[in-house]
């Protein structure tokens, strides 16, 4: 029983979530593109195996002679309820297409979406599964020898944007550049310190009604800034407006969140939706016509960089990732329940 109301919840999600893109619809063939992808299992550590879903440009007719950037996604909450969720509750799937490939370095990219353990109750924004999913990434790497290790690139949002923070901050001599985008918490000063010679594009939006702006957003930006090396390296994307999340297709819940799915089309999207969009980078020099994955191209993996910041201390990880942000989490199984009892969804 367990396992179905785990996967009805996933299905009432993913019509949250395909109505957080509200009039912005992802596009037909994006169902065909999912068919490309595999999935995969990483090792147990810590007591935790990480599967994932995966995309390999050499297995659907890009060159074997050539190596090809890797780009690892960690979605949002409740995308990891059942497998597989990870990659149908989202557009990230659009960069299989032959239009995004062609963008990356030497024309093609490999791409993996990890799934949280969410039955588990352990979400991205959990340090405690962080090292479990680098062992899966170590695996899968090994498992194809045509990635670029110069060019592994993070993206990540919501819950999974703590994580592509947490995943980067813990292994900074990993990573090309990292994107993280509405985090759930702040950025702190330490992580800040380890990320300074790092390329990273945080992006939000004002009115978020999750993700603060003056609590998490403004500070996150401000450590970022102060502590980089070389402010061009930085990014910030801030909307006035992005499109919100809706439960059961008639509630609205989080407003002005979402704002990955402009990602997914390379921030090329065009839609009215999207308003007020300024990105800047450290030096607060404007950026007009941003790309994301021309952004993370240009970028290859700098080695022996100065990482002297500080990871933050097990009370305030404990502090979010086992109380405030799983508690949000629960509150929104609470309300799916409530919607089911009065009838306006239904769960069985």
């Amino acid at each position: 029983m367990k396992r179905v109301v785990s996967v009805l919840l996933a299905l009432v999600m993913a019509l949250s979530f395909a109505n957080a893109a509200c009039a912005m619809s992802i596009d037909e063939g994006v169902d065909n593109l999912r068919t490309l992808w595999t999935r995969g299992n990483g090792p147990l550590v810590n007591g935790y195996d990480i599967d994932y879903s995966c995309y390999s440009p050499v297995e659907n007719g890009a060159s074997a002679d050539k190596k090809y950037p890797l780009v690892i996604i960690m979605a949002g909450a409740l995308e990891g309820l059942v497998e597989g969720f990870e990659l149908t509750a989202n557009g990230l799937a659009t960069w299989t297409a032959d239009e995004y490939q062609s963008r990356f370095n030497n024309g093609a990219a490999f791409l993996l979406i990890g799934r949280a353990p969410e039955e588990s109750n352990r979400y991205w924004d959990s340090s405690e599964i962080i090292p479990a999913f680098k062992a899966a990434i170590d695996e899968y790497i090994e498992k194809n020898p045509n990635i670029d290790t110069d060019r592994i690139y993070l993206v990540g949002w919501c819950l999974g944007g703590t994580g592509s923070l947490n995943l980067t901050a813990m292994y900074p001599d990993f990573f090309a550049a990292s994107m993280i985008m509405v985090p759930s918490r702040a950025i702190t000063k330490g992580e800040a310190e380890i990320l300074k010679d790092k390329p990273v594009w945080f992006m939000a939006c004002k009115n978020d009604t999750y993700v603060s702006y003056d609590r998490i957003v403004k500070p996150s930006w401000e450590n970022l800034r102060k502590a980089a090396n070389d402010p061009e390296k930085i990014r910030c994307t801030i909307y006035d407006r992005a499109p919100g999340v809706t439960l059961a297709d008639k509630f609205p819940f989080i407003n002005d969140h979402d704002v990955w799915t402009n990602v997914a089309y390379d921030m090329k999207s065009g839609n009215e939706i999207y308003e007020g969009e300024k990105t800047v980078d450290g030096n607060g020099n404007e950026i007009t016509s941003p790309e994301v994955i021309s952004w993370l191209n240009s970028y290859t993996l700098e080695k022996d960089i100065d990482t002297s910041g500080k990871l933050p201390s097990k009370f305030y990880r404990f502090w979010y990732e086992d109380f405030i942000n799983a508690h949000r989490v629960i509150l929104i199984k609470i309300i799916l329940r409530f919607l089911d009892t009065f009838g306006y969804i239904d769960l069985y």
